[in-house]
């Protein structure tokens, strides 16, 4: 996705970006629109460039599909032209071109002390001069701010600018007046108390919303480039299957999947009749040669890894530790398929798996690299000002009557850490403590269980220990920690540390590579591990609550690394149970 200017990824749109953002483009900020608009705009359907993956349709999303957004490249357009639709936002705008007062005024109508131009170089301008102040609320609504009606509070004398005077150190410096009737606010004070929401969702264009659906919700005046304004909640899941990627690619086409799944219902599958499908399917010539070359035993092993995900299962992030913890085991895939060329999709080498001793002796870890995997992750998604008490606003669109998400498909390595089956035990009072707050909380949130909080800390130490030798920096490091329980109980628990990128080939071995010398990685992660540079402030917690002892010096991570939004984390807890 383009803008002048400005080349927005894939992977950006979905991370940081997406439906309800504030971009910043050569002339000047826009929002983006609903991912429906995109379609509509390019004429083409979202099944175009859908991303399949039942697992995570069926247990995250509701049976909903996934759509990925399109390149310039794919759609054969130039790399400067812009494909996704937007709107100018916000639309005042203030000139600094006048002494010693500047010009907050409405767009449309221009700088009325600047002089006249063309309708096209006054809009330029305006963008370029846009606001940088807008208004939200935690119930994800997002708006203009009402300057009329914080000058004149009651009433309008009809003026379209404002006189802004002063700034630079203080918001509380600045005094906005009307210069038709003068009445004027100190900004300072405006910035900081509540105003009334209109209940605009900006994605979805410029209207507010009726009268009669105003949000109850207090409304606050903040930066437009402010890194709490959007906060996208994301859905990830592995790929772990045992099977080639491109015959994935061929049996996951939803037409030939559906037609599969009858004839297996009915016992009347086997390979002529999957072959007469796919060509009824429209497939490529050389994904039907694929499948005919390949043999029955294979494809039916594959087509039972991808049936099985509609029947009913565990969790997500439980069906995956078993995945892992099998692999980790016999290695996956357990035998080569018979085509050269023809990687899995999720490969773990059972002769380089290897048993670790921790630092202090307690545990013996067991590392497995994933020299292979893929990451489908989707923005299922976003929140606005405070991601603890904020409304989710969903980032989904409907099309022909199908829910769709907007989602992106990743490649990469990993290394997977547990016990080999025996689950941690630790001790100490802060144990308790975290376990108090687990049994306490109200949904019985895993992340707050004593042996999540271990590994969850273990993983942050672990991510700036293999950002000094893999190449990548610890912002690249992505975690996904497991945990299972049955009626209480521990029954496995690990953690994956992975780095994916999009395309094909994924990332070039720098992770993997670091598990023959875990040991030092292991050891420089823990040294310290009972100290920080803000002890005794981090040390001293007053409570375990959703934080324990953590800060920026010793445990927290980059947004981008941490599933959990650096909570749940104790380096107390780790320091009484280094392994």
């Amino acid at each position: 996705m383009s803008r002048p200017y400005q080349e927005l990824r894939p992977s950006q749109f979905i991370i940081t970006y997406g439906p309800g953002s504030i971009v910043e483009t050569g002339s000047g900020p826009v929002v983006v629109k609903s991912m429906d608009t995109l379609f509509n705009a390019i004429a083409r359907q979202p099944q175009d460039f859908e991303i399949v993956d039942d697992r995570l349709s069926r247990l995250e999303l509701n049976g909903a599909r996934i759509a990925r957004v399109p390149t310039n490249a794919e759609l054969g357009l130039p790399t400067d032209r812009a494909i996704y639709p937007t709107d100018g936002f916000p639309f005042w705008a203030l000139c600094a071109q006048h002494r010693p007062h500047q010009i907050l005024y409405e767009a449309g109508s221009g700088c009325p002390e600047c002089p006249s131009m063309a309708g096209w170089q006054r809009r330029q301008k305006a963008g370029r001069e846009a606001i940088r102040f807008v208004l939200a609320c935690e119930n994800g609504h997002l708006d203009e701010v009402n300057w009329h009606g914080l000058v004149h509070r009651s009433g309008r004398c009809g003026t379209r600018h404002y006189l802004w005077h002063g700034g630079g150190r203080a918001l509380r410096l600045i005094r906005i007046e009307c210069p038709r009737c003068h009445a004027d606010l100190n900004f300072g004070q405006a910035y900081a108390r509540a105003w009334p929401c209109s209940g605009r969702l900006a994605e979805f264009g410029a209207r507010p919303a009726p009268s009669g659906l105003r949000c109850p919700q207090e409304a606050h005046i903040v930066q437009r480039g402010a890194a709490n304004l959007r906060l996208g909640v994301l859905r990830t899941a592995l790929t772990i299957m045992d099977m080639p990627a491109r015959l994935h690619y061929i049996l996951s086409d939803r037409s030939l999947l559906g037609a599969v799944g009858a004839l297996h219902r009915r016992g009347l599958l086997d390979q002529a009749a999957l072959i007469d499908e796919a060509q009824h399917a429209g497939l490529s010539p050389d994904a039907v040669e694929y499948l005919t070359r390949t043999t029955w035993a294979n494809i039916r092993t594959a087509l039972d890894q991808l049936l099985d995900v509609h029947a009913a299962g565990p969790s997500l992030r439980d069906e995956e530790l078993e995945r892992l913890e099998h692999a980790a085991t016999h290695g996956a895939p357990a035998v080569p398929h018979p085509h050269r060329g023809s990687p899995p999709l999720f490969e773990v080498r059972r002769a380089d798996v290897r048993r670790v001793r921790g630092p202090a002796g307690r545990l013996t870890l067991r590392i497995a690299p994933v020299s292979r995997l893929r990451m489908v992750m989707v923005q299922t998604g976003y929140q606005r000002l405070d991601p603890q008490t904020a409304q989710v606003v969903p980032s989904f669109f409907e099309w022909n009557g199908i829910t769709w998400y907007p989602g992106i498909e990743l490649f990469g390595e990993g290394i997977f850490l547990d016990l080999a089956g025996a689950p941690p035990e630790p001790i100490g009072g802060r144990v308790d403590e975290w376990d108090r707050r687990h049994r306490s909380d109200s949904f019985a949130d895993p992340q707050l269980h004593p042996v999540h909080v271990w590994w969850h800390s273990l993983a942050h130490r672990l991510l700036r220990a293999l950002s000094v030798d893999s190449g990548y920096s610890s912002a690249a490091i992505r975690e996904r920690v497991y945990l299972r329980l049955l009626d209480g109980a521990v029954t496995g628990s690990g953690l994956l540390l992975y780095t994916v990128q999009p395309g094909g080939d994924g990332t070039l071995g720098g992770l993997i590579a670091l598990v023959n010398r875990f040991e030092n990685v292991l050891s420089r992660a823990l040294q310290d591990v009972d100290t920080c540079s803000n002890d005794p402030l981090c040390e001293e917690a007053p409570s375990v609550g959703a934080e324990g002892a953590a800060c920026y010096s010793c445990l927290f991570a980059s947004e981008t690394s941490c599933d959990h939004r650096n909570h749940g984390l104790d380096r107390l807890l780790l320091r009484d149970n280094v392994p």
